[in-house]
């Protein structure tokens, strides 16, 4: 049996899952639309009533060059959260969405009262330097995973040719099953002469990447709310130099480490991330 968190109601930028309990809010990836996790959001809303803004590269006619880097969705994010009216709630993202909610966190205290940072893209070291040289020379767009993105296939003649294309890549293979069926149903919009196109643009996915921050410590040492930044265990993002120095330099911070895990690990153990997040919230 499938979870059951479902939209309650549904606009081009904003989702509410239901439950009840505090407010919650979950941002999302890049590249994978808030449905993507509606495992774990499901889990979340056990105790939580949880709700989504969807990033830019989802809202209608947005331009992805105008995007000069990752503060513009965190004051996205914080400019929506007060025209609703919510403040100090908690909030929780992956990836992307774990950067742009700790961005905006620093720059309007008090949005939050915790966040929960799951595999953030946290660069620090050589690997901080060799980013933002590549940035300073105009190369950005040339890294691979910028190029993979712009070459991503975005139409099928039908959901189960998108399935059969997706089940044979590496990065799926530890997925839980549920939640590969909502990455389909959430990640493919129907076409009105037939087939499935990508719903998260190609273009805003590579641009995403490219504008990527490389120094976001300032930042984070301005975050004083409660942090919980948790790491897939075999993550190729968010490295164990980076979660370390967080633990020195990041006030009221703590981490954790997900074994087996990847950076995907919200597809991959959403229960247990969940848990995770329960838990630390539990605490404060």
């Amino acid at each position: 049996m499938r979870g059951e968190a479902t939209i309650v109601r549904e606009n081009p930028v904003w989702h509410d899952w239901g439950g009840t309990g505090p407010v919650l809010h979950f941002a999302h990836a890049n590249g994978f639309p808030p449905g993507s996790y509606r495992k774990l959001i499901g889990e979340l809303a056990k105790g939580r009533h949880v709700v989504s803004m969807s990033a830019r590269p989802l809202w209608p006619d947005s331009t992805p060059m105008a995007l000069r880097g990752w503060s513009v969705l965190a004051e996205d994010l914080s400019a929506e959260l007060g025209r609703r009216g919510l403040r100090g709630i908690v909030g929780v993202g992956h990836s992307l969405g774990a950067v742009t909610s700790l961005l905006a966190e620093a720059s309007d205290p008090g949005l939050f009262s915790a966040v929960v940072a799951v595999d953030p893209l946290i660069l620090t070291g050589a690997h901080s330097l060799f980013w933002g040289t590549v940035k300073a020379l105009g190369l950005a767009e040339r890294i691979g995973i910028v190029r993979g993105a712009r070459r991503r296939r975005e139409l099928w003649s039908h959901r189960d040719e998108a399935r059969t294309t997706y089940s044979s890549k590496k990065i799926f293979a530890d997925w839980d099953p549920e939640v590969f069926d909502d990455y389909l149903d959430a990640g493919m919009v129907d076409q009105p002469r037939g087939g499935v196109r990508l719903r998260y643009p190609k273009e805003w996915e590579a641009r995403i990447f490219s504008a990527a921050p490389h120094n976001l410590w300032a930042e984070l040492r301005k975050v004083s709310v409660p942090t919980f930044f948790v790491q897939g265990e075999h993550s190729d993002t968010f490295l164990d130099a980076a979660r370390v120095r967080i633990e020195k330099e990041v006030p009221a911070s703590r981490t954790a480490v997900v074994a087996d895990s990847s950076h995907f690990l919200p597809m991959e153990r959403p229960a247990e991330l969940a848990r995770l997040v329960e838990e630390f919230l539990e605490k404060l």
